[in-house]
């Protein structure tokens, strides 16, 4: 296909069947990953076997099959019909959820990882068939937009997926506090196998097109494709490299919040269900609102200035949901009765050893008669000084429970027997220390104010990404546009993979979920450092207009 070939508006099937493609293949992916992630978070059933951070496996087996075929992926995309790809994926995708439904129903939570490694493998080579089918599909000056919308509808997915997710894995627990499922075991494998029938009916709907290097001779390769490519682009005219650094640098962020917010199920304690709903779901509402913005702000060809003022928003942003307020633990020393009674069973008038200001105040308004004293000492140290009774009790953030060895308590509330109260026991070389954790929820308002925060970062994430894909396959030499993206996706992998790592590395560090924002403020500060130091000087160009 050459530059004169003639292009279509955005209203035609081929662009609409491409759009529903990936909406149902975006569904899949996050649907699976959200209720692994769901199950190896900090609450989850499966958290024991892979520890603290362990839902950082599941972005890691999602994001190393980018890293490792997507450089065949590419020459698999230049060399044969973009259409065809895209059907011979999909139609993969059926042995894929098999392998997942017997994850699911036999609780082996390795054979779901595998299949979640699939996904992604089955993703990687359809990355380069999505993004570089575009510019076959529609007009050049509607590749931003489309790019948009294809973006919108992507999160619209991820937001359905993770809202289904939340349910799906609540059904397929069971009751809340139990080690191995016992609910609808059946049925995460069923979900995922019927989006992958309407996903591939999708993609059979795709017109054919014709191969954009007929004669090329795909090497099956690793890495060395992607090392040529990258070479290539550093060698060219354009900043296409720093372009493809810049758009990595969204992938890792977008990683490393997905990660958090998996923990917020402790950090603001509410339910799964809830975590999808209000925080998941906010965020890919926002990011499918700032990548339609960023289309509709662009017209008629590319705005590079979105992406510095996307990146500042995200810094913003970061730090305004590292210092939010969280939900707390109060520790003390309690018998089974007192631990059901959660705060009513505080003695009065105890004093209280705290950190943070923020969590003296929202306990000070729900036991006003409590004495407090902030300490800044260690959590090992202070818990010391309960157990000596030096001091009534300890608060804390809820994220920081995991420093200390518990195991949850669920009993039934005498008043209501269908609800339940939980509170955590203390253990010490696996026996009680007669100390309990009880949960001091979270203010309504402080729920609503990260669920603010997190529209600013949907919002600024789209507003940065858009331009990066639009440039991406605007500079792209024609008969290579499937290699170069699929560096592109390869760059991606390595950043995200790295993002997975600190991510877990903290957490085994003992750093908060919360606290981990503010390195994401640092990352995306550096990504405006290097938009300004090696971009902003092209941005002037015709063909980056």
């Amino acid at each position: 296909m050459s530059e004169a070939t003639p292009k279509h508006k955005l209203a035609n099937k081929g662009f609409s069947s491409l759009v529903v493609t990936q909406f149902l293949g975006a569904g899949n992916d996050y649907l699976l990953k959200q209720v692994l992630t769901f199950g190896l978070a900090a609450a989850g059933i499966w958290n024991s076997t892979l520890g603290d951070g362990g839902q950082s496996y599941v972005a890691a087996v999602l994001a190393l099959p980018f890293l490792l075929f997507s450089a065949v992926a590419g020459q698999l995309c230049d060399r044969y019909s973009k259409q065809l790809v895209a059907v011979r994926v999909k139609q993969a995708e059926f042995l894929i959820v098999m392998a997942a439904f017997a994850g699911f129903y036999f609780n082996n939570v390795y054979l779901c990882l595998f299949a979640m490694f699939l996904l992604g493998t089955q993703s990687a080579f359809f990355g380069p068939a999505k993004y570089g089918v575009i510019p076959e599909l529609v007009d050049t000056s509607k590749i931003s937009m489309a790019n948009g919308i294809i973006n919108m509808l992507t999160n619209v997915a991820v937001i359905a997926a993770t809202l289904v997710a939340g349910v799906i894995y609540e059904a397929y627990r069971g009751p809340e506090g139990v080690a191995a499922p016992e609910g609808l075991i059946w049925l995460p494998g069923v979900a995922l196998l019927g989006v992958a029938i309407v996903g591939l009916i999708a993609a059979l709907q795709m017109p054919k097109l014709k191969a954009s290097a007929e004669n090329l001779k795909v090497k099956w390769e690793f890495f060395a494709p992607h090392l040529r490519t990258i070479r290539r682009m550093r060698e060219s005219d354009s900043p296409i490299f720093t372009v493809c650094l810049l758009k990595a640098g969204f992938g890792m962020l977008a990683f490393m919040f997905l990660l958090i917010l998996a923990d917020y199920t402790v950090v603001l304690g509410l339910p799964e269900t809830k975590v999808g709903v209000y925080l998941l779901g906010t965020i890919g509402v926002a990011i499918g609102v700032g990548s339609i913005s960023a289309g509709l702000i662009s017209r008629n060809g590319i705005q590079p200035r979105l992406i510095p003022a996307g990146a500042i928003g995200l810094v913003v942003a970061s730090l305004l949901l590292a210092w939010a307020p969280s939900s707390y633990m109060v520790i003390h020393r309690a018998d089974t009765a007192m631990g059901e009674k959660g705060l009513d069973g505080l003695p009065n008038g105890i004093t209280v050893s705290h950190y943070l200001d923020r969590a003296e105040d929202r306990l000070a308004e729900l036991r006003p008669d409590l004495k407090f004293k902030r300490e800044g000492i260690s959590l090992g140290d202070r818990l010391k000084r309960v157990e000596n009774g030096e001091v009534g009790a300890m608060v804390i953030s809820s994220a920081y429970l995991d420093t200390f060895d518990n195991k949850k308590k669920v009993a039934r509330k005498i008043d209501d027997q269908k609800k339940t109260v939980g509170y955590y026991e203390l253990e010490r070389d696996g026996k009680p220390t007669g100390l309990v954790a009880t949960a001091v929820e979270a203010r309504k308002a402080d729920i609503w104010r990260v669920v603010g925060y997190l529209f600013i970062v949907g919002v600024c994430a789209g507003l940065y990404v858009i331009p990066l894909q639009a440039l991406i396959q605007k500079l792209s030499p024609i008969d290579s546009r499937g290699q170069y993206i699929g560096a592109s996706n390869a760059i991606d992998a390595v950043l995200e993979i790295f993002g997975t790592g600190l991510f877990f590395l903290m957490r085994q560090l003992g750093v908060g979920s919360q606290e981990i924002f503010f390195s994401t403020a640092a990352i995306a500060l550096l990504t405006v450092g290097l938009f300004y130091w090696r971009i902003r000087a092209h941005i002037h160009k015709p063909e980056w207009n």
